[in-house]
């Protein structure tokens, strides 16, 4: 069994790679209840768990999936941890809620345009080969029920996860800035893309409710582009994970979100 969340695509490609490789259930946590993700556990050979690294930590949704479903006993239980350049101390953190028996992190390209803007397509090409072939290497781990932990924490790391992450949470994970710069047709991809149903279409254009992230998936996916937050994203690019995959040599079909083209 492998739950997931993910915002851009990227935890999802890989999360149905692995299950791919594993002949393992792969399913999206945030279209669960509770009762229906125990109900999947009951019967679990192996808990896979994964989702992006937000400011160096598992996302809020994440978090409380596994407070409050992924109880003791569990059998063997990992983690894939998807990220831009390093987790900081995700995993450690999050081995206070959960008993890890593995854990890997996967660089993914980056999508957090706030503050960066896309790689170049050849990196982001780069990246997704990488992290192919990583994945595959974990789903033969998994398989084999390695105990081991492989994840890129990066400098300062204890200060990113325990200092920096909780002051980013609490000043910057908002949904206030977001704002549409343009003429909007209400054609509700945003809504579609938002992973904790945050969005709701009005006849003005989407507004934004309490429960953002901060995963940019709806600004990525407006197919007009016309989505931004605060002036920090104007003039910078939009991921379409299909096209980042098709650059990469590895179009593949199991990932729909809905389409920017």
């Amino acid at each position: 069994m492998i739950f997931y969340f993910s915002g851009n695509g990227n935890s999802k490609w890989v999360a149905e790679r692995l299950g791919a490789a594993t002949g393992d259930t792969v399913a999206d946590m945030m279209r669960l209840t509770d009762d229906e993700a125990r109900a999947m556990l009951a019967t679990a050979r192996r808990v896979g768990l994964v989702f992006p690294i937000h400011s160096w930590d598992a996302p809020v949704p994440v978090k409380r999936f596994v407070r409050d479903v992924l109880r003791a006993p569990l059998p063997y239980t990992y983690v894939v941890c998807t990220c831009g350049d390093d987790a900081g101390k995700a995993m450690q953190r999050l081995g206070r809620l959960l008993g890890i028996d593995a854990a890997w992190s996967v660089q993914m390209p980056n999508t957090y345009v706030p503050m960066f803007d896309l790689d170049s397509d050849g990196l982001m090409a780069d990246k997704l080969r990488a992290a192919a072939r990583m994945t595959d290497g974990i789903a033969r781990k998994v398989l084999a029920r390695a105990r081991e932990v492989s994840v890129t924490e990066g400098r300062m790391a204890w200060a990113k996860t325990y200092v920096v992450s909780p002051m980013f949470q609490k000043f910057m994970v908002s949904a206030r800035r977001f704002h549409i710069d343009g003429d909007c047709n209400g054609c509700g991809i945003c809504a579609k893309a938002c992973p904790t149903a945050n969005i709701a279409i009005t006849p003005d254009g989407p507004r934004w409710g309490s429960k953002c992230t901060h995963c940019m998936a709806c600004l990525h996916r407006c197919p007009r582009h016309i989505i931004e937050w605060g002036k920090s994203t104007r003039g910078r690019g939009r991921y379409d994970l299909g096209r980042a995959l098709r650059l990469a040599g590895l179009d593949d079909k199991r990932h729909d979100l809905p389409s920017a083209e």
